[in-house]
């Protein structure tokens, strides 16, 4: 019932560092710049600055693995870390992490829900508790986005992690968890509250009394 999208990688444009410390990062982000750094097992660390527009270009693309060119070689990279400023929500430093196609990894996905469900028409509300899925899979099948087919759920009908499957691809999830269900929605029911008008009318009559006084 789960599928598997993805699309052509998105390419990082990298520029090497020169300069570093507190300051030179400070400096490179007034100027629209991010440090970023990539990391892969048994290499050196790379150093490298992107702009910051490019920087959530790539975080808004939907894809979990990109495109780097190091040294005039095409590598893959996931994102490893993310700094963010507490106030302004500007990115302030990125992590990358070296991926080999032929690689086991684990890694977040996005689960998107796709169709319209049949109980939906008839009134449900669907309902995703669960937006994003660990997966475990080589570096060259990691998909963009688990999509999951709804449009067969009726009122009271859930798909849960044990239904979804896939040839090239493991979802780290307990069998019972609900991804998406259709209910019925909750009414607001009308609160209505009954007043003694014998005691409204002695609390005129003491108010009244007070303002004489």
């Amino acid at each position: 019932m789960a599928q598997a999208k993805t699309k052509e990688r998105f390419e990082l444009q990298v520029e090497q560092r020169s300069n570093f410390g507190r300051r030179a990062a400070k400096a490179l982000r007034n100027e629209g710049f991010v440090p970023v750094n990539f990391y892969s097992k048994g290499e050196t660390a790379y150093s490298f600055v992107m702009t910051e527009t490019h920087l959530r270009d790539a975080m808004h693309s939907g894809e979990q693995i990109f495109n780097i060119t190091i040294d005039g070689e095409q590598r893959r990279a996931m994102v490893k870390d993310v700094q963010w400023h507490p106030v302004t929500d500007k990115i302030l430093h990125m992590d990358f992490l070296g991926v080999r196609l032929r690689d086991i990894i684990e890694i977040p996905v996005p689960v998107v829900a796709i169709g319209q469900p049949v109980g939906v028409q008839e009134g449900g509300l669907l309902q995703q508790p669960i937006h994003e899925v660990l997966v475990r899979c080589k570096g060259e099948d990691v998909p963009d986005s688990v999509e999951v087919d709804v449009t067969e759920l009726n009122i009271g009908d859930a798909i849960h992690a044990a239904e979804l499957h896939s040839d090239t691809f493991e979802i780290l999830l307990a069998d019972d968890i609900t991804i998406v269900s259709v209910v019925i929605p909750q009414k607001l029911e009308e609160t209505v509250v009954e007043v003694d008008e014998d005691e409204l009318e002695f609390e005129d009559e003491e108010g009244a009394e007070g303002a004489e006084g």
